[in-house]
């Protein structure tokens, strides 16, 4: 049987899962089913896919992201936007780009066009911060708006679900988000499958954001992303369903005007909250999202090497 062999490097943002691969190893016409395959077992396993490739608008790279509910393109990964960087620091993924570990800015061509990451290095640490504007405005386009999902109070920012944990106790009190136990996957499936109804969507939706904000902490929450109850994908950390969090927060009016900072516990586990922090950084006026970036506090490269896909 022949094989197709692909180079890659794996790593993660808070347990959401990244792999990334050289697009000029893979046939175009098998992006798709490749990276799908990639995404399961017993291949190497994750939530996305970054396939790079040599930048066209002016960038330093591009990449097409696949993700793995879609099992197709999506315009953007806050996870990815993370590990690439390090992966450019810490492997030497970015060699054929001209890409080397020194840079502290990169321009990202993804679909929905250029997005800047700038990166800081002090004492050997490294921190990242992805501008997420681009994916502020596409929320918008598709609209923000108050949505009653399973009888539960909720917000649809742009393409996401967005619940509010307390909400939902509201409704069905006594369930466990700490440990997302089998009642509380239930009532999320039930919500999920509303959304879907209401939405009309040609596809299950892979886009969902569980959020709560502590008590008397205006700008201190914990998120989890349940975006495919049914298969288990519940992603512990989320970039853009944490932007997606924050745009719901100011639209409902639960923060300031201005220049804004929301702590979220997030990762580890696919509980809500988190050993990790998700730190957002927004500039809000009149209950909108004007400008927004975020940086996660734990990205690990956790392999490198060759994955061998039967040819499709």
């Amino acid at each position: 049987m022949s094989l197709l062999k692909l180079d890659f490097v794996k790593g993660h943002m808070g347990g959401n899962e990244i792999i990334l691969v050289h697009g000029d190893q893979i046939p175009t016409q098998d992006y798709i089913k490749a990276t799908v395959y990639l995404m399961e077992s017993p291949s190497v396993h994750g939530d996305q896919v970054g396939i790079l490739e040599k930048p066209q608008q002016g960038g330093d790279i591009k990449v097409k992201i696949v993700d793995r509910t879609y099992k197709d393109y999506i315009t953007m990964c806050g996870g990815l936007s993370q590990v690439l960087p390090r992966a450019f620091v810490e492997t030497d993924l970015g060699k054929p780009y001209g890409i080397d570990e020194d840079f502290k800015e990169l321009a990202v061509e993804t679909d929905l066009g250029i997005v800047k990451i700038s990166v800081k290095k002090t004492d050997g640490k490294m921190k990242t911060y992805t501008d997420m504007t681009k994916f502020v405005e596409e929320c918008y386009h598709y609209g923000v708006a108050p949505i009653k999902v399973a009888g539960v109070d909720s917000l649809k920012v742009g393409k996401f679900l967005v619940a509010d944990a307390q909400k939902i106790l509201e409704k069905y009190p006594g369930t466990n988000f700490e440990e997302l136990d089998a009642k509380a996957l239930e009532i999320l499936l039930s919500m999920q499958k509303d959304f879907d109804r209401q939405q009309l969507s040609s596809k299950p939706t892979a886009d969902y954001s569980l959020f709560d904000i502590y008590p008397n902490e205006p700008t201190h929450g914990r998120v989890v992303f349940p975006h495919n109850v049914t298969s288990g994908h519940i992603e512990p950390s989320c970039g853009t369903g944490t932007i997606a969090v924050a745009i719901a927060l100011a639209h409902t009016k639960r923060t300031r005007n201005g220049p804004v900072t929301i702590q979220f516990d997030s990762g580890g586990r696919h509980f809500l909250g988190g050993p990790e922090t998700t730190e957002v950084q927004m500039e809000v006026d009149n209950a909108k999202v004007k400008h927004a970036e975020f940086s996660h506090s734990r990205v690990e490269i956790t392999a490198t090497g060759k994955a061998w896909l039967p040819t499709l």
